[in-house]
């Protein structure tokens, strides 16, 4: 736990820190910004948007590798750590409640046009979790910081088949610390967070990812495998772990909706400024149908709310697995998937595509940011995860498409049995 401790009072230093030079940075970032803006190459602003969307490109290829790898399990906990920084993100948003240059600065163009609170920057958070975290996770070779060692053949057959030259390890490493650079940067010049908004988000996620990797990182992904694979029908499959995640969930939740009434009736009331962020929003999103309000779910305190939300995904899926009681063997799926034919896999792939159904839902908007998040918000993620968890094995296993080692491949007559008992 040493590092723990170290690692939370440098984070508590730098808090101090931040909080003695926000203005200063601040006044900076105005200058810094300026010059950025006024003085641009050819190709600047696209390099800089590039960086900027980019960074989404990671959860894609991770989401991908759930579906067509048999790395199952790395990729759910890649993505749970993914949205476990976004959640984080939208709690600390509320809780510093800080407008965005473009919002409050007329020098200042909002050629990005975020609509949430800036402080900490987003991208720069999650930039160093995403790219960082792909890396050790996929390819456990390229960081030695890992607490646990590798005991059971699977894990040291997946260990060897991923290691890399020193030189590779380098450039991987190096390549992931420009692209968290840039984005920080991009987020600087597109207008949308100050240098303080994105320092401090970086330190943030590097908090996370190394106390992740180092502490929770092995443990959970043995823990999950080994859940898995339990044969004793007398066994029940995350049951603590359901426990567990149910516990987090209803305490974010309340965090989530503190913060959010805190911002409502405490934080932000000067509606003479509120309404300059949000003509400057108006403005930056060129509305044609008239001014955002504040009762808009995609703005202020409420999307940062919505954000908060995201962590539903992860107690869903545990909730699906839990329900489910599914097992997974990596090496049996992928000896068998390699004896398939190409056909084969696209018809699997196409069992994903229900999964757009809920997806309009989404475009709903309510004006009430409660009815939003809990009648359609967080029910459509709950239906994406159950999808997942529950109906796309047994739909895999109807249709015969299911092979031997499935992720939470379902036994024969188990739901008939659970009936009877």
């Amino acid at each position: 736990m040493n590092f723990f401790i170290i690692s939370t009072l440098a984070l508590i230093s730098y808090l101090t820190l931040d909080i003695i030079f926000d203005d200063y940075l601040w006044m900076r970032n105005n200058d810094f910004t300026i010059i950025l803006q006024n003085n641009t190459f050819p190709g600047e602003k696209l390099l800089f948007q590039f960086f900027s969307y980019v960074i989404q490109l990671p959860i894609l290829i991770g989401g991908l590798q759930f579906m067509l790898s048999n790395k199952k399990v790395e990729s759910i906990l890649y993505i749970f750590l993914c949205i476990f920084g976004f959640t984080s993100n939208g709690l600390l948003k509320n809780a510093y409640h800080q407008p965005r240059p473009y919002w409050v600065e007329d020098e200042i163009i909002g050629i990005g046009c975020n609509m949430e609170f800036g402080k900490p920057s987003g991208h720069a958070q999650t930039s160093v979790i995403i790219y960082f975290s792909y890396l050790f996770i996929f390819y456990p070779s390229t960081f030695r910081l890992n607490k646990f060692k590798v005991t059971d053949n699977e894990d040291r057959n997946n260990d060897e088949e991923s290691q890399f030259s020193n030189g590779l390890v380098a450039f991987l490493n190096v390549f992931a610390f420009l692209c968290i650079i840039m984005t920080g940067l991009s987020r600087v010049f597109l207008g949308v967070h100050s240098i303080g908004q994105v320092t401090l988000g970086w330190i943030y996620g590097v908090y996370i990812v190394l106390n992740y990797q180092i502490y929770c990182h092995e443990f959970l992904l043995h823990y999950i495998k080994n859940q898995l694979q339990i044969k004793n029908d007398d066994d029940v499959k995350f049951q603590r772990m359901s426990i567990f995640i149910s516990a987090i969930f209803i305490f974010i939740i309340i965090i989530d909706i503190t913060l959010l009434e805190l911002n409502r009736k405490l934080f932000n009331q000067n509606e003479e400024e509120i309404n300059k962020w949000l003509l400057k929003i108006t403005y930056c999103k060129n509305k044609e149908i008239g001014q955002y309000t504040k009762d808009h779910t995609n703005v202020l305190y409420n999307a940062c709310f919505l954000h908060g939300t995201l962590f539903s995904f992860i107690f869903s899926f545990i909730l699906g697995c839990f329900f489910s009681q599914g097992s997974f063997n990596s090496l049996e799926y992928q000896n068998q998937m390699e004896y398939k034919t190409v056909n084969f896999k696209i018809c699997r792939l196409m069992f994903f595509l229900p999964m757009l159904l809920p997806l309009p839902l989404l475009l709903i908007q309510t004006y009430n940011v409660y009815i939003t998040a809990f009648l359609i918000f967080i029910p459509v993620i709950f239906i994406e995860s159950w999808y997942i968890t529950i109906m796309y094995p047994i739909l895999l296993k109807k249709y015969k498409y299911q092979i031997k080692g499935e992720f939470l491949e379902q036994k024969l007559g188990y739901y008939e049995q659970l009936s009877q008992s």
